[in-house]
């Protein structure tokens, strides 16, 4: 008779009393998603790889404070997050060539675009080739408006809670999730122009 997994809980609680074979199959099933998210928020493997290392040493630490108020993977990816962020903020690099652009746009591009995709561009991203285009596009962005788009329009957290999670004032999250989305929809305008793809 094959052996039966653990739920969650069954996990966590082992986990807790200090099982190392459920920390192991805990971090089996969360690291993918903790290396992806460092990623995404990184732009770069190695920074991403260390931000898993981070991670779960914290976990290994924190574990018998851990609650169950949400479920394993979610405080793990609140780990990962946070200590993505406080990289993105140690970065001493200057990252302000988006400062004042979104005048510069092609208004009635944008307006058509816009009226296509709504406020969102992940909305435009129907085929690879366009994944690719934003995939590209998301990287450039700097560091300050990348974190807020990705915490918003892709994880799906409030703004509330990314102001929290990056220490900005409620005002800065708005003000540079609304540039971000105004460079990926400037760039994706660009793109689809050049490739002649439909959107």
């Amino acid at each position: 008779m094959p052996e039966k997994k653990n739920t969650e809980k069954e996990l966590v609680e082992k986990a807790i009393a200090g099982d190392k074979h459920a920390l192991s199959d805990i971090v089996a099933q969360n690291e993918q998603l903790v290396y992806n998210t460092a990623l995404r928020l990184l732009a770069n493997p190695e920074e991403a790889e260390c931000v898993l290392q981070e991670t779960f040493l914290k976990v290994f630490q924190a574990i018998p404070q851990f609650k169950g108020e949400s479920s394993i993977s979610t405080w793990i990816y609140r780990i990962a997050t946070n200590f993505a962020l406080m990289r993105l903020r140690n970065k001493k690099k200057n990252f302000g060539s988006l400062e004042g652009k979104e005048d510069q746009v092609n208004k009635s591009t944008l307006e058509s675009f816009n009226r296509q995709v709504g406020n969102n561009p992940l909305r435009a991203v129907m085929n690879d080739e366009l994944r690719g285009a934003m995939d590209i596009a998301i990287s450039e962005l700097p560091p300050k408006f990348r974190s807020v788009f990705i915490l918003k329009d892709v994880e799906g957290y409030s703004l509330k809670e990314i102001a929290e999670m990056t220490q900005l004032s409620l005002a800065a999250v708005k003000s540079n999730l609304r540039r971000a989305r105004l460079f990926l929809r400037n760039r994706l305008v660009e793109y689809t122009g050049k490739e002649g793809a439909e959107i």
